[in-house]
């Protein structure tokens, strides 16, 4: 495969290393795997030293997770690169079948897998959204898809469901969507899509909407993003939260919403920073995760 790696790392302990295990059976169909680490503080380099074929690029300083991207995949060598997070387990089948699906399609910028727990279950939630809209926003800072969901018993449809989010494809073998924005823990991407939107937007800081973002222009562009359901890869997820406060968090996600707000809707920032600061500020102060 004409496929390089890069994982970004940041204090993500032993998942670094299950990672690159579970990427052991790909070593002779890979060309290079990079770990491109944000200062971590913890063991997880040590942790991977006797894994021969990695190349491990320290930053020195968290740049986030954008910066973290954009240093690696200028650093690769292949037309192809897998943009992976320390906390995804790769089941090699997949990935073949994922790379085989991207070298049928010239126009596909990101192919993705289904993002699984551990124990099997999608989480498609987690994984595929539509782009942030005013009113999406609005329901979120003002805890309406949660009293919706409250007062429904817990019965109310999703909104970011896979078929709300996704135009159902079909293709040998395989059942394949095409997604608007599924979160960046595990993409296949093409080079030439990355370099051409001149890559991920480090001002989304140090996490949390460059991937949104960055579909976003992706989007305006004739490049295309799809899904596979069916193509499993094991992923744990809430890594950062387990480093990071709930209300450090809060103040971090919600800041980069409104950055991507200001940059995409500029018309509509005014009116959304008052009830999306009103939100940031309930959840920091009286919601716990």
């Amino acid at each position: 495969m004409d496929l390089s790696v890069v994982v970004v790392n940041w204090n993500s302990g032993n998942h670094l290393a299950r990672l690159l295990a579970s990427l052991a059976p790909l070593s002779n169909e890979l060309k290079e795997i990079w770990v491109v680490d944000n200062g971590s503080t913890d063991s997880s380099l040590e942790d991977i030293r006797h894994y021969s074929g990695v190349q491990v690029l320290a930053l020195g300083e968290n740049r986030g997770f954008a910066g973290g991207a954009n240093e690696g995949l200028s650093r690769t060598c292949s037309n192809f690169i897998l943009l992976l997070n320390p906390d995804v387990e790769v089941v090699p089948d997949s990935l073949r079948q994922l790379y085989r699906e991207m070298e049928k399609r010239p126009r596909a910028a990101i192919i993705c897998g289904s993002l699984r727990d551990e124990t099997g279950r999608p989480q498609h939630l987690f994984q595929l959204r539509l782009f942030p809209t005013w009113k999406s926003v609005l329901s979120d800072a003002l805890f309406i898809d949660e009293l919706t969901r409250w007062v429904r018993g817990g019965l109310a449809k999703p909104c970011s469901s896979v078929e709300a989010h996704s135009d159902v494809l079909s293709t040998a073998g395989h059942r394949l969507l095409k997604a608007e924005q599924p979160a960046a823990a595990f993409w296949l991407m093409r080079k030439r899509a990355w370099e051409e939107l001149e890559g991920f937007d480090p001002r989304f800081y140090p996490a949390w909407f460059e991937d949104v973002d960055f579909c976003k222009r992706l989007r305006a562009t004739a490049w295309q993003i799809f899904y596979f359901p069916n193509l499993p890869v094991i992923h744990r997820g809430g890594l950062a939260l387990d480093t990071l406060s709930y209300p450090v968090f809060v103040s971090i996600f919600y800041t980069n919403l409104l950055k991507y707000l200001k940059k995409h809707y500029p018309y509509s920032y005014p009116l959304l920073w008052f009830p999306v600061q009103c939100g940031m500020w309930i959840r920091r102060l009286f919601i716990r995760r």
